[in-house]
This record gives C-alpha cells, sequence and structure tokens, in this order.
C-alpha cells in the first residue's frame, strides 16, 4: 500500500488535528450540557447516570495539548555503558515506542470523549425507539450506547449535514483498515469494502478502539532492529491508521453533538454574547454550523490566538 499519496486538496483544508480537538473542546465547554443516561434493568428503562459535555471537553482538552510520551528503554539495561551499539539500539527503540505510545494515547483519550459522546445521545435513542415501535414493525432494541448511536444516525437523522469531507476521511480510513486487517489477521464487525451505512465511521473507530481495550491491535516492533515486520512501511501504516481514526472519531463527536444539542449553557457562553463590540457577531458565528465545520481552516476559532485575530477583523471591518 502506498502512504505517501499526493496532497489531497480536501484534507489540505483541515486544521490540524491538536487544533481541532481544542476547538472541539471549547464548543463543548460553552454548551456546559447535562443529560440523564438510560439502562435497561429488568425489562425496565431506568436513568443510570449523567453524560456531560464538560466531560467530553476535558478529554479532548487532554488529546489536544498531548505533546509525547516518553520512553525509558534504559530503564534496568546496562550494556550501554560499555558498548555503543547496544546504546543505539536503546536510542532507536526509545523513539520508535514513543512515537507509538503518542499516537495510541491520543486515540484512546479522543475515544474516552466518544464514548461520553454516545451516552449524550441516550435519551435520546429512547425517546425516538419508542416512537419508532408505536409506529411501526418491532425492532430490534440496540444495548450498547455505541449502537444506539449508529441507530440514531441511520435512522432518524440520516438526513443531516453531515461535516464537510466527513465520509472522504471514513473513506479512507476504512482502506487503511482493509489493509491492517490483511496484513494482522485482526477482525471487524462491519464490512470494510462494501459497508455504506451512514454510521459507518462510528462502526470502524469503535472496531479499531475494541482492538486496543482487548490487546489485539499490534505492537509493531522497531524495523531498525528486528526481523519481524522489518518493513518501516509497516509501522508508517499502523501509525496513519491512528491518525486517521482520531480525526474520524473527533468528527464522530461533532455529529454526535449536532443531533443532541440546541442552546449554550456556560457562562462564558452568555459572557461572550454579551460583548458590547462583536456579542452579536459572535453568536451569529458560533452556531451549529460551526459545530459542523469546526474542523476546517477558517478565520473564526474559539482559541484565544483566533479570538483576538477574529475581534479585530470584526472590528476594523
Amino acid at each position: 500500500m502506498n502512504i505517501n499519496k499526493p496532497v489531497c486538496p480536501k484534507c489540505s483544508s483541515f486544521r490540524e488535528i491538536t487544533l481541532h480537538l481544542h476547538e472541539l473542546s471549547k464548543f463543548c465547554d460553552l454548551i456546559n450540557d447535562t443529560r440523564d443516561v438510560y439502562k435497561l434493568l429488568k425489562k425496565k428503562v431506568e436513568i443510570c447516570s449523567e453524560a456531560k459535555s464538560a466531560s467530553v471537553a476535558k478529554w479532548l482538552m487532554l488529546a489536544s495539548q498531548l505533546e509525547t510520551v516518553e520512553m525509558n528503554t534504559f530503564r534496568y539495561e546496562e550494556a550501554h555503558v560499555y558498548c555503543d551499539p547496544v546504546a543505539d539500539e536503546l536510542n532507536s527503540n526509545s523513539a520508535h515506542y514513543s512515537s507509538f505510545a503518542t499516537h495510541i494515547t491520543r486515540f484512546i483519550f479522543i475515544s474516552n470523549a466518544l464514548e461520553e459522546a454516545y451516552r449524550l445521545t441516550s435519551g435520546l435513542y429512547e425517546e425516538r425507539y419508542v416512537l419508532a415501535l408505536k409506529s411501526g414493525p418491532k425492532i430490534k432494541r440496540q444495548r450498547s450506547y455505541s449502537t444506539q448511536a449508529a441507530w440514531l444516525i441511520d435512522e432518524v437523522f440520516s438526513a443531516i449535514e453531515f461535516p464537510d469531507f466527513y465520509f472522504h476521511k471514513v473513506d479512507a480510513l476504512l482502506e487503511i483498515s482493509s489493509h491492517y486487517k490483511t496484513i494482522f489477521n485482526v477482525g471487524f464487525d462491519v464490512d470494510l469494502e462494501k459497508n455504506r451505512e451512514k454510521s459507518r465511521g462510528l462502526s470502524v473507530v469503535r472496531n479499531i478502539r475494541n482492538h486496543i481495550a482487548h490487546a489485539v491491535f499490534p505492537i509493531v516492533e522497531n524495523p531498525e532492529f528486528t526481523w519481524e515486520f522489518d518493513d518501516p512501511r509497516i509501522k508508517n501504516m499502523v501509525i496513519t491508521l491512528l491518525l486517521r481514526a482520531c480525526r474520524v472519531a473527533t468528527m464522530n463527536i461533532q455529529i454526535l453533538l449536532s443531533i443532541v444539542h440546541n442552546e449554550f449553557k456556560s457562562q462564558d457562553y452568555f459572557y461572550l454574547s454579551e460583548d458590547l463590540d462583536v456579542g452579536e457577531e459572535f453568536q451569529n458565528v458560533c452556531t451549529l454550523q460551526y459545530l459542523k465545520n469546526l474542523h476546517l481552516e477558517q478565520s473564526f476559532g474559539l482559541n484565544e490566538s483566533s479570538q483576538w485575530a477574529w475581534r479585530s477583523d470584526v472590528l476594523e471591518g
């Protein structure tokens, strides 16, 4: 598989992933929403906990601020003191495993944010599931919050406006997931080649997350010092898989928020909206439309640097 493809004009229109994560984190803070989470207990649906957009924001903040996870391969080793080749190998291993640990950690942080976003849709699922039972033939109840969210996207909100270029990113993730599946002989509960469900982006991310959670995901050895998978393209493929999964997982959160969010409840939003100079303009820009496109390069942003620049442009205009 050729990972180094020509620059894609669609992909080049995206913000860098860390800024994308930061913008979505700030948006979740502005929402400041809390919703009941439901569970089927003894054939009765009951409230079991609460889900908070602030929790989504915190996990996204960690993912956006993560620089690197450092591995100390010299710990418990002594031969490097008198053998330079051993020191070279340990240094190489440190860079290799630090890279892996960083990408996996960021994906786990984003996955945790996505899990909380699934829980935010729990009440909406119960409401629409009851309506569906009343209006048509009996349908199977989805038990996990992730599959409940997928049902909402496929059966209830399939006509919503998805983030620009979302399915371009999903299809790229499905493509590389197919190669990953073949090389490492791992299982997916979704057809990677033919699935055209609107929720396929949720499904493939869920599968990769489960591979990591169940220790199926491969920790490729350092190609510089091993005969196993010594082709560096294998390592590049796995890291690219994680990068693409991070992007799609973050956009999945945007989609889920768009079907449950209907107002901002934070004090910060009211403070910014009441700004005498740009409050009205802020309200006009910070909307569901911004949520839909906050992954793209643009002049407006919720981060401090973009806010000052945007404010200056509005006042000068």
